[in-house]
């Protein structure tokens, strides 16, 4: 599917694409909350360090439960690269992409919604939100799995720094910090507003992605050192 028009859009170089492999285990997304698609998550950025040592995946999985959301089995890169990189106590997630339970991808170019209204090719920014909320699970999934793999859980992230957001976008579409609201509410939902939710992040818009998928989202996480600073 190709959006409409040829105009300028900013355009990302050296970005990951990750294809993660899915089990049939059933998943669903259940929209948090249909009024943040039209503002973006606005979460204080002082940190509270009371939450970030009390937290441990017992509160995670009970806000995932609440939440009617379940983390999707890790997959495994598909290219020339790693799904996590480590330096020190940060973690640097190549983009994820938004996929499903049943294996299947979010595809297609969100566009504005008389024209998304109008043909099966688009998105509009509601399901763009959605999309987003996929790649935000997937995510979580990578850094669970390879905490996991050290002997600790998500229960160890004690910042996500930032989330970098890439939108298939036609070329009217202005929304794409909308979308990216899908991945930073689902980030922010369940590992707690002061560790998940006060993250940077850019979102821009492009006008192709692999595979013609409709978002990718990379993440920067912090973990607590030995010492449980």
């Amino acid at each position: 599917m190709t959006p409409g028009s040829t105009s300028l859009f900013v355009i990302t170089v050296g970005f990951a694409s990750s294809l993660l492999l899915s089990s049939s285990s059933a998943f669903h997304i259940n929209p948090i909350s249909p009024s943040r698609q039209r503002r973006c998550s606005a979460y204080a950025s002082t940190p509270s360090s009371a939450e970030n040592q009390s937290q441990d995946m017992d509160d995670i999985n009970a806000r995932l439960t609440k939440l009617g959301l379940e983390l999707p089995p890790a997959g495994a890169p598909k290219a020339n690269y790693q799904l996590l990189h480590r330096d020190g106590d940060l973690l640097y997630l190549s983009g994820h992409l938004p996929m499903k339970a049943d294996g299947t991808l979010v595809v297609g170019a969100c566009a504005p919604k008389e024209i998304a209204d109008t043909s099966d090719t688009y998105l509009t920014t509601e399901q763009g939100y959605e999309a987003a909320q996929h790649c935000a699970l997937n995510l979580l999934s990578t850094l669970q799995s390879y905490l996991v793999s050290q002997g600790s859980d998500l229960s160890n992230v004690s910042k996500v720094i930032k989330l970098f957001g890439i939108v298939r976008s036609h070329s009217d579409f202005i929304e794409q910090h909308l979308v990216m609201n899908g991945a930073s509410d689902v980030i922010g939902e369940v590992l707690g507003k002061e560790v998940g939710g006060s993250h940077a992040r850019s979102a821009i818009g492009t006008n192709t992605l692999p595979l013609g998928i409709a978002v990718e989202v990379e993440m920067i996480a912090k973990i607590k050192s030995d010492d449980n600073s």
